[in-house]
C-alpha cells in the first residue's frame, strides 16, 4: 500500500506530543534530611545517568518526560520516582538499609570542591561532640583513629596521620591550603574550635586530589554556619583558660567571633608549662544564588598574642610566638553539576622569639601571601559514569624570614646579627588533574591522576624546578548482608618546602640549616578493608602499607643544630579500627584504635610513628541530660626515631556532662585527664609532661533565627 506523507507527519507529531526534551533537577536526602552524596540517578529506558553532589543536588539533561527515576546507593534502599513534568523540583528521600547509618557520614567531601574518593578511609568530627572541651584543632583530631599529636606541646602542637607528619599532611581551611614555614608543620591552631562546624579527616594518599603534601592524608576545617544568635562562655582550671563566643546568622549569612585566653597550666608533678596564649578569631560567610549560579564568600581571620611553646628547655630557654596573624578570603562560584571556580587569598605573619636569659635573644619574623585558584568541570549522565577534570594553581609571594639576634649579657641589649635567609621567596605550583567514578550496580570504582609542576625562588639562590605525576585507583564492592569490601592503591608527592631548602637560622628547637639539593618525596600506598553496616552496628577495619622514597628527615648534626636529608626510603604499615554501636535511642558506644610501625631502609625506626592506641567511649542522652565518658590506652613507645625519646604507657579518661536548663540554654561540666596521669602526648625528645587533671564549666545559649526564603 502506498504511504502518504501527511499520515507519516501526523504520526510523528502525535508521538512527539507525548514526550518533550527537558532538564530534571532535584535533591537526594536521607530520612534525617541529610544530603546524600554519590547517589546514582538513572532514567529508566533512557541512556541518561547522573550522581548527586556533596549537597545532594543533581541535574539530568536532555530527558524525555514523563519518565521514571531509579535512585541507588550501596547503603540505602532502592527508590523509584515518577516524574510527569520537568517544571517542579524533584525531592527524593532515601531510606537507610540499617538504622545506624543515620549517624555515619557518607563521605568527607562536604563544603569543598576538592574531591575525596568514596573508597578511602575518612571521618567527620563534630567539635561540639568532643568528649571534653578542646582549645585547639590538634586536641580535637587526636580523638580519631590513626591521628595523634606530634612534636612539642602548646597551642602550636601539630598532628600526624598514619605516621605521616609535618608537611606530609595537607590542611585546608575553608578550602584554602595552609602552608607554614615552621619546620614542625601546620597545626591550623589559628582557627578556634568554637568557629568550626566540622573537621573532615581523609586518611591515605590524596596528592592526586589535593596536590603536594597529602601523602598521609588531608584535614579539612569547615567554618560553622550559625543560625541565630549564639553565646558560649566557659573557664578551665588548668591555666585558668577562658573562652567567649558571640555569633549569629540568618538566612544565607553567618558570622562568629571567638576570644580565648590561657595562662600556664601545670603537669601532675607541679611543673609549669609554657603554653599560655591570647587569641581572637572570627568568621564571616554568605551564600546566594543568581542566574542559575551559586556564590559562596567566606572570611576567616585570627590574631594571636604571646603564644608559648611547651618544651623541656623551659625556663632556661623560652620560646614564644609574640604575634600571629591570618586572614583567609575565599570566593566560590559554581553552576551545579557542571563547573566550579574557587579563588582564595591568605596573607599571614608569624613572629618567633627565643630567649636564653643572661645570654642572647633571637627574634624571627616570617610573612607571606598565599594564593589559590581552582577550576573544575564535571561530566555526568554517560554510560561510563561521572568524571571531572580540572586545573589548580597555588602560589606563595613575599615569603620572608628576617632574624635579629641580641646579646643580653650587658645591661643594654646589643644587636649582634641581622639576617634574612628567606628574602622575597616565591613558590608556584600548577596541577592538572582528572577523576572518574563508575557505578556498576551497587559497586563503585574510582580513579584519578594528576600532573604537577613546581618552581621555587629565593634571593641569592638559584631557582629550583620540580615535576611529578600521581595516580589513584579505588573500589567499593558490597558483599551482602551490610558488608562492603574496599581497596585502594595510590601514589603521593611532596615537594620540599621553601624553609627546608633555603632557611638557615634560629627556631624553637635550635639552629636549622637549609639544604637546597633536597629531592621531592614520593610514596606508594596500598590499603584494604571491610566496612559493616548492621542494624545497630557500624564497624570498619583497614590494613595499610606505604613506601616512601627520598624521605626528608630532620637530623641533628650537633647539639641543637639540625639540617634536612633525603633518606633512601622508608616503610610505614599499620591497622586502623573504628566502630559505633547504637544500643537504643539513649545509649551508644564507640571504639577505635590503631597499630602503626615505620622503618627506614636500614631497618631503623622512623620518627613520628605514634604509639599503639585503643579507645572506647559511651554517650547517654535522656530528656535534658547528656553525658559522655571516654577511656584511652596508649602503649609505651620503646623504639624512638631521630629526635625522639622512649615514653611510658598511659591510661587517659575524659568525662563531659551537659544539662539543658531550658530550650536553647545549657550548662556543661567536663573533666580531662581524670586519673591525673603523668604522660607525654608525643615522643618528641623535647616534649614535656602533658597537663594534669583539669575541670571546666561552660554555658551555651542559642536562639534560632527565622530563615529568609
Amino acid at each position: 500500500m502506498k504511504s502518504r506523507p501527511w499520515i507519516v507527519g501526523a504520526l510523528l507529531a502525535l508521538a512527539a506530543s507525548g514526550s518533550s526534551a527537558a532538564v530534571i533537577t532535584g535533591s537526594v536526602t536521607s530520612v534525617g534530611n541529610r544530603p546524600v552524596e554519590h547517589a546514582r540517578i538513572e532514567v529508566s529506558g533512557q541512556p541518561v545517568t547522573g550522581f548527586s553532589n556533596r549537597d545532594g543536588r543533581f541535574e539530568l539533561d536532555d530527558v524525555d518526560t514523563p519518565l521514571t527515576l531509579e535512585i541507588t546507593h550501596p547503603r540505602f534502599e532502592l527508590e523509584t520516582v515518577r516524574v510527569q513534568e520537568a517544571d517542579n523540583e524533584v525531592g527524593i528521600v532515601l531510606t537507610p538499609k540499617q538504622a545506624v547509618f543515620e549517624t555515619i557520614a557518607v563521605s568527607a567531601n562536604r563544603g569543598s570542591e576538592n574531591f575525596a574518593p568514596v573508597s578511602i578511609a575518612s571521618s567527620v568530627i563534630e567539635p561540639l561532640e568532643a568528649s571534653a572541651p578542646v582549645s585547639s584543632v590538634t586536641e580535637l583530631l587526636a580523638e580519631t583513629a590513626g591521628v595523634v599529636e606530634n612534636g612539642q606541646g602548646g597551642l602550636f602542637q601539630t598532628y600526624s596521620i598514619r605516621g605521616f607528619s609535618r608537611q606530609r599532611v595537607a590542611t585546608l581551611v575553608a578550602g584554602m591550603r595552609i602552608v607554614s614555614e615552621r619546620r614542625a608543620g601546620v597545626s591550623a591552631s589559628f582557627v578556634d574550635p568554637l568557629l568550626l562546624g566540622s573537621v573532615d579527616v581523609v586518611r591515605g594518599p590524596s596528592s592526586t586530589y589535593y596536590g603536594s603534601g597529602a601523602l598521609g592524608g588531608v584535614v579539612q576545617l569547615f567554618p560553622r554556619r550559625f543560625d541565630g544568635l549564639t553565646i558560649d562562655s566557659g573557664i578551665e582550671s588548668q591555666g585558668r583558660e577562658s573562652h567567649l563566643l558571640l555569633a549569629g546568622g540568618a538566612g544565607s549569612t553567618s558570622w562568629g567571633l571567638a576570644l580565648r585566653d590561657a595562662g600556664r597550666p601545670k603537669t601532675p608533678t607541679g611543673d609549669e608549662l609554657n603554653s599560655g596564649f591570647q587569641q581572637l578569631s572570627m568568621s564571616l560567610a554568605r551564600r546566594w544564588e543568581r542566574g542559575g549560579l551559586g556564590f559562596d564568600v567566606s572570611l576567616v581571620g585570627s590574631s594571636g598574642r604571646d603564644i608559648g611553646k611547651a618544651n623541656v628547655d623551659f625556663p632556661t630557654r623560652v620560646t614564644t610566638y609574640p604575634d600571629e596573624q591570618h586572614v583567609i578570603v575565599r570566593l566560590g562560584i559554581e553552576k551545579p553539576q557542571v563547573w566550579s571556580f574557587e579563588f582564595a587569598l591568605h596573607p599571614n605573619r608569624l613572629g618567633t622569639r627565643v630567649e636564653e636569659p643572661s645570654r642572647q635573644r633571637s627574634q624571627l619574623d616570617n610573612e607571606a601571601v598565599d594564593i589559590s585558584l581552582s577550576f573544575q568541570r564535571r561530566f555526568s549522565g554517560t554510560k561510563l559514569g561521572s568524571s571531572r577534570i580540572g586545573v589548580d594553581y597555588f602560589a606563595r609571594r613575599g615569603v620572608t624570614a628576617r632574624e635579629e639576634v641580641f646579646d643580653v649579657t650587658s645591661i643594654e641589649p646589643r644587636l649582634d646579627l641581622v639576617g634574612e635567609t628567606l628574602s622575597d621567596g616565591r613558590e608556584d605550583e600548577l596541577g592538572i588533574f582528572g577523576s572518574w567514578e563508575w557505578n556498576r550496580g551497587p559497586a563503585v570504582v574510582v580513579a584519578g591522576g594528576r600532573l604537577a609542576v613546581q618552581r621555587q625562588d629565593n634571593q641569592g639562590s638559584e631557582s629550583v624546578e620540580d615535576g611529578a605525576a600521581t595516580a589513584f585507583l579505588g573500589a567499593v564492592v558490597p558483599a551482602g548482608g551490610g558488608l562492603e569490601v574496599v581497596a585502594n592503591i595510590g601514589t603521593g608527592l611532596r615537594f620540599p618546602s621553601l624553609s627546608e631548602r633555603f632557611f638557615s637560622g634560629t627556631t624553637g628547637r635550635g639552629t636549622v640549616v637549609g639544604r637546597e639539593g633536597l629531592e621531592p618525596e614520593r610514596s606508594l600506598t596500598l590499603d584494604a578493608g571491610l566496612r559493616f553496616y548492621g542494624e545497630r552496628l557500624f564497624i570498619t577495619g583497614t590494613v595499610f602499607g606505604s613506601r616512601i622514597d627520598d624521605y626528608i628527615e630532620r637530623v641533628e648534626i650537633e647539639p641543637n643544630r639540625l639540617t634536612f636529608v633525603n633518606l633512601g626510603s622508608g616503610r610505614i604499615r599499620g591497622v586502623e579500627l573504628e566502630g559505633l554501636l547504637q544500643l537504643d535511642a539513649e545509649w551508644s558506644l564507640e571504639l577505635g584504635g590503631h597499630v602503626i610501625e615505620g622503618r627506614d631502609a636500614e631497618d631503623q625506626p622512623l620518627a613520628d610513628m605514634p604509639p599503639d592506641r585503643l579507645y572506647a567511649g559511651t554517650k547517654f542522652a535522656r530528656g535534658r541530660w547528656t553525658w559522655r565518658l571516654r577511656g584511652e590506652r596508649r602503649d609505651a613507645k620503646k623504639d624512638p626515631g631521630s629526635g625522639e625519646k622512649p615514653i611510658p604507657a598511659a591510661d587517659l579518661v575524659a568525662f563531659k556532662w551537659v544539662y539543658e536548663l531550658r530550650p536553647g540554654l545549657s550548662l556543661g561540666l567536663s573533666l580531662r585527664n581524670v586519673l591525673d596521669e603523668e604522660y607525654f602526648n608525643s615522643a618528641d625528645r623535647k616534649v614535656p609532661l602533658a597537663p594534669g587533671r583539669s575541670v571546666s564549666v561552660s554555658m551555651r545559649w542559642s536562639r534560632a533565627a527565622e530563615r529568609i526564603p
